[in-house]
């Protein structure tokens, strides 16, 4: 019998307090940076640090109570929540098929394992979504580039769009090690496979390579950016330099006809 896999991701992180918060309520355990959640017999909740949580087999009702219950043990909440179902069943072979999940153990440890890899990939979603509308947001600095040999942005805006690019580029930068594999197999090596499956069938690997190169284009906007303040910058002081000599020599030019 087939059952559900939910991912959500809903927010940057959760309060540092989070497991002892839900540990007044349900049954929780720590594997290494894990919480797991026992909400009812089969019914398990897997949660990461990140703002990501993983249900196996829980209830809709269930998982609308918990999302209400930890919304307020929540950092920085999205107004879209990301969502990815697969399905699992027990069976003789680990294998995913058509995301369909077959285990070989019907495990704790296992579905950690594998939680993981669900977590990375619906954060790895984040993240290109995230690059793909700053780029589509900023493609036109590049065409009006090459039309007319500038940017139509006041000194102000560019710093600001600047900022902009940088904060993005901060933000994918500084959570690339959530896409690393996890510590948790530092501890439990056996299970590294499950993880390692799951996430060639996500092609997580391949996904990293292509975020990078799309970084990439973030990196070259902003060189691009900061040329054009350079340039406008070195303009100005041109400009303040000739109106200083116009200005010595025409100072020059009265003094000798006074004389």
């Amino acid at each position: 019998m087939k059952k559900s896999i939910m991912s959500y991701l809903v927010c940057d992180s959760f309060h540092k307090n989070l497991f002892e918060v839900i540990g007044d309520k349900y049954t929780v355990s720590m594997k290494k940076d894990t919480i797991v959640v026992d909400i009812d017999e089969g019914q398990e909740i897997i949660i990461f640090r990140f703002g990501v949580f993983v249900c196996w087999n829980v209830s809709s009702e269930n998982i609308r109570l918990f999302r209400e219950f930890i919304s307020p043990l929540q950092v920085e909440s999205y107004d879209t929540v990301l969502s990815e179902e697969l399905a699992y069943e027990i069976g003789s072979e680990f294998k995913i098929e058509y995301d369909n999940i077959t285990l070989d153990e019907d495990s704790q440890l296992a579905k950690i394992a594998i939680s993981n890899s669900l977590a990375q990939n619906i954060k790895l979603q984040q993240f290109e979504e995230y690059i793909i509308a700053t780029i589509d947001e900023n493609a036109y600095i590049p065409r009006q580039l090459a039309q007319s040999g500038k940017i139509a942005l006041g000194k102000k805006d560019i710093a600001k769009k600047i900022g902009e690019l940088f904060i993005v580029k901060n933000k994918i930068n500084l959570r690339y090690d959530l896409l690393d594999t996890p510590d948790f197999f530092w501890y439990f090596p056996e299970y590294e496979g499950y993880y390692e499956k799951i996430s060639k069938y996500l092609e997580i690997k391949q996904r990293v390579d292509v975020l990078n190169k799309k970084t990439e284009v973030i990196h070259e906007l902003l060189y691009m950016l900061s040329n054009e303040q350079n340039h406008r910058y070195s303009a100005f002081l041109e400009w303040i330099i000739i109106i200083l000599i116009a200005v010595e020599i025409v100072m020059g030019l009265y003094g000798h006809i006074v004389k």
